[in-house]
C-alpha cells in the first residue's frame, strides 16, 4: 500500500470519478479519529477520506491475533463473523466449488475453512502475520500479498470487504487479474457509498471509519474491474442488514434494534424491502463478478 494520500483521489480523478470541484465535505470525522474528515464527490457519489496517511500494511502485518475484529483471538473473531462467512460461502458456492480459489484478504479464514474440502485447492492472501501463520498451521497456503501470488494459477478470487481497506486498489485488481487463469472469475463484496442510512447523522458518527478509505458506487466499481483489465463486469446491490436494523436506526439512532417488533423479520416483507432498495440503489453493499 502508498503511504501517499493522494495516490487514491489522483486515480478517482484520472478515472472520471472526482473532481476537486465537485469534492466537498460529507462528515467532519470518522469515528475513531478526529483528525480525518469525510469528502463525497457530488458528480459521481464515491465517498472517500480527506488523508491516508495512517493506513500502510504494516498496520494490519503487526495486529495481535483478533485485534481487528475486537476479540482476543482469531477462533473468536471467526465466530463473531461467522454468519457472514457462512452466507457468502453457500450464496457463492456454485462459482467456488470443484474450482482453484484464492480468498484475498481472507481475515479469519471462515470462508476458506468451509470450501477446503469442496475445492480442488485453497489459498489465502492475508497481511495479518499471526493470522496467516494460524492458517499455515491448519494446512492452507498462505500468502501475504496478492503480488506473490502464482501467475495464471486460479479459476475464482474473492475479495470480501478489501478493497474500502486500500490505497492501491487498481494495482491490487491487476495482480488479481494476473493470478486468474482466462476466463476465471472475481468475486468483489464492498460497502456501498449509497448506503440509504448514510442519510442519518448517526449512522454516519457510527460506521465511517478510518480503515475504510472509499466506498464504492456501482459505477466505480465497475470501472476499477474495468481498468484491471476484467470484463462481463455485473454489479448488483446486495443488502447485509435486515429491515428491523433500519427501523432501529431510524427509531432510536442505533445498531440492534431492540424494541423493534418481530414483524419485521418476516421473509416476504424482508423480501420486497430488499427489492426496493436494490430498485433505488440503495442497499448496504456491492457485489461485483467479472471475469479475467
Amino acid at each position: 500500500m502508498s503511504l501517499n494520500s493522494q495516490h487514491l483521489k489522483e486515480t478517482l480523478i484520472k478515472f472520471g470519478l472526482c473532481r476537486d470541484e465537485t469534492l466537498g465535505p460529507f462528515y467532519p470525522r470518522v469515528r475513531d479519529r478526529e483528525d480525518i474528515a469525510v469528502l463525497r464527490d457530488s458528480h459521481s457519489g464515491v465517498i472517500l477520506l480527506s488523508s491516508t496517511n495512517h493506513i500502510d500494511t504494516e498496520h494490519y502485518e503487526e495486529m495481535r491475533e483478533g485485534e481487528y475484529w475486537q476479540s482476543y483471538s482469531r477462533s473468536e473473531g471467526a465466530l463473531k463473523y461467522n454468519k457472514d462467512d457462512v452466507r457468502r460461502a453457500k450464496q457463492f458456492e456454485a462459482d467456488i466449488k470443484q474450482k482453484d480459489f484464492v480468498d484475498i484478504g481472507c481475515g479469519t479464514g471462515g470462508v476458506i475453512e468451509y470450501f477446503r474440502s469442496l475445492t480442488q485447492s485453497v489459498t489465502g492472501v492475508e497481511l495479518q502475520k499471526s493470522v496467516r501463520e494460524s492458517l499455515r498451521d491448519k494446512g492452507v497456503c498462505m500468502f501475504r500479498t496478492s503480488s506473490e501470488l502464482p501467475t495464471n494459477c486460479y479459476d475464482v478470487a474473492t475479495l470480501f470487504h478489501v478493497l474500502e481497506h486500500l490505497t492501491n486498489p487498481v494495482e491490487e485488481l491487476i495482480e488479481v487479474h494476473r493470478a486468474l487463469r482466462k476466463g476465471g472469475k472475481v468475486i468483489v463484496e464492498v460497502p456501498h457509498a449509497r448506503d440509504a442510512l448514510l442519510d442519518l447523522d448517526a449512522f454516519k458518527s457510527f460506521s465511517l471509519w478510518s480503515e475504510h478509505l472509499m466506498l464504492h458506487t456501482r459505477e466505480s466499481l465497475a470501472i476499477f474491474l474495468e481498468k484491471a483489465g476484467f470484463s462481463n463486469i455485473k454489479v448488483q446491490g446486495f443488502q447485509r442488514y435486515p429491515l428491523a436494523n433500519h427501523v432501529g436506526w431510524l427509531v432510536y439512532r442505533k445498531p440492534g434494534a431492540p424494541n423493534v417488533p418481530v414483524a419485521f423479520d418476516d421473509v416476504k416483507l424482508l423480501e420486497e424491502y430488499t427489492r426496493l432498495l436494490e430498485e433505488a440503489d440503495k442497499t448496504d453493499t456491492l457485489i461485483a463478478i467479472a471475469e479475467a
